[in-house]
């Protein structure tokens, strides 16, 4: 059973329009998604500052990847399509030149097709709450063509390199 299955289960004994609600908009990304052809899906890794910029990766988050339309890998090495990094705070601005500095960022397709975002929502990924918020970012990100739901800007923003 996945944690979005699980979620809806528990939602439903505490609050039943919550889960159906829940459930209405993930199918909505689901059957906006399922017509795409599976070269549609990025590669993509998640950096996160608050663990030294390590590739982040859960199975809740590989959920919420895929859910949202892309493939979630474990390292850069794996040349991603798309890189988003995990703010924690402020300093992320000061640290950001010299993490793109770094040859396996500088020689990725996402550096190079200009596809690197910034999640600085602080509770991204942190309470099973934001799951359908969380994914929403995600998926304007990851399908900007099928998915607008007025996140950018607020939760997560397009860095651009040049």
């Amino acid at each position: 059973m996945t944690k979005y299955e699980k979620l809806i289960e528990e939602l439903k004994s505490v609050n039943p329009e919550e889960a159906a609600s829940l459930e209405e908009e993930i199918d909505i990304i689901v059957h906006k998604l399922k017509f795409l052809p599976i070269e549609s899906f990025s590669n993509v890794v998640l950096l996160d500052q608050q663990k030294n910029f390590e590739p982040y990766t859960s199975s809740t988050i590989a959920e919420k990847v895929k859910i949202a339309g892309g493939n979630l890998i474990s390292n850069l090495d794996s040349n991603a399509d798309k890189i988003i990094i995990i703010q924690q705070d402020d300093s992320l601005y000061n640290i950001l030149p010299s993490l793109l500095r770094k040859p396996e960022i500088r020689d990725s397709k996402a550096f190079t097709d200009n596809t690197i975002y910034i999640i600085y929502r602080s509770n991204f990924d942190k309470d099973d709450i934001n799951y359908l918020s969380d994914t929403e970012i995600l998926a304007e990100i990851l399908q900007p063509k099928y998915f607008f739901y007025g996140r950018d800007g607020i939760d997560w923003v397009k860095f651009e390199i040049n």
